[in-house]
């Protein structure tokens, strides 16, 4: 996993750049979920979304922290409850030409299939559509020529990895993470294994990552603080 690119390209980019404009996308975990005052009051992303400026988040204390310290905008336009399918429809909307470095959290909502959708799939064809996706995202990531790393998300918990009152877990956050593993590897995509990152921070520290969980998979406050520690530890910043 080209880990080592990833502090290389942020280091680029503010090397190059003043005042950089940094786009944030993902699913609600970027969005901040779970966090103390998530609310999504602020400016409008899509319709039917908008943004969380308020809440305690990975993303907010990123922003503030870029905003001080490099002079950096960052802009959050994660949208809760989303998959790779949704980034990619909306990219036009989601990618701007002012961007200068994209940082992609996708995939959490990519695990289970509806029972509304129809039969339950088997596993290995679900894995490789979800994996397609994920190539066919990245392809139009590398298409705009932004530098772009994408970020693979945190653990659930073991619970959250079972089946639902209204769906199948096909697929489980280790499997997301080795999608993201594969296409670094076949594609040369920049990629951060926040899975990896935060596993370990939860192993060395004695913790059960249901503990910075505030409902088994989205980081309550203090997993936001893991969360934002770690990234800006492997950005380099």
């Amino acid at each position: 996993m080209n880990t080592n690119g990833v502090a290389e390209l942020f280091a680029r980019v503010l090397e190059q750049r003043r005042n950089p404009k940094i786009k944030l996308l993902g699913d609600s975990i970027t969005h901040g979920v779970g966090g103390s005052g998530w609310e999504q009051n602020g400016s409008l992303i899509v319709e039917g979304w908008n943004e969380s400026p308020n809440g305690y988040s990975w993303a907010n204390l990123f922003r503030d922290y870029m905003r001080e310290k490099y002079g950096a905008v960052v802009v959050n336009k994660a949208c809760t409850g989303t998959r790779i399918d949704f980034v990619m429809k909306h990219f036009s909307t989601l990618v701007e030409s002012d961007d200068d470095l994209i940082v992609c959290t996708i995939g959490t909502n990519n695990r289970h299939r509806y029972f509304k959708d129809g039969e339950k799939p088997e596993r290995n064809a679900f894995y490789e559509a979800f994996y397609s996706q994920l190539k066919q995202m990245y392809g139009m990531f590398r298409e705009t020529g932004i530098p772009t790393v994408l970020v693979a998300n945190i653990p659930a918990s073991a619970e959250n990895e079972k089946d639902g009152k209204d769906y199948w877990r096909v697929l489980h956050m280790c499997d997301i993470n080795e999608g993201y593993k594969k296409l670094a590897e076949e594609c040369g995509a920049t990629v951060l294994s926040l899975y990896n990152l935060f596993d370990g921070y939860c192993k060395e520290n004695g913790l059960t990552v249901n503990e910075l969980l505030s409902d088994g998979v989205h980081p309550n406050d203090q997993g936001y603080k893991v969360m934002f520690e770690l990234l800006v530890k492997a950005f380099g910043v």
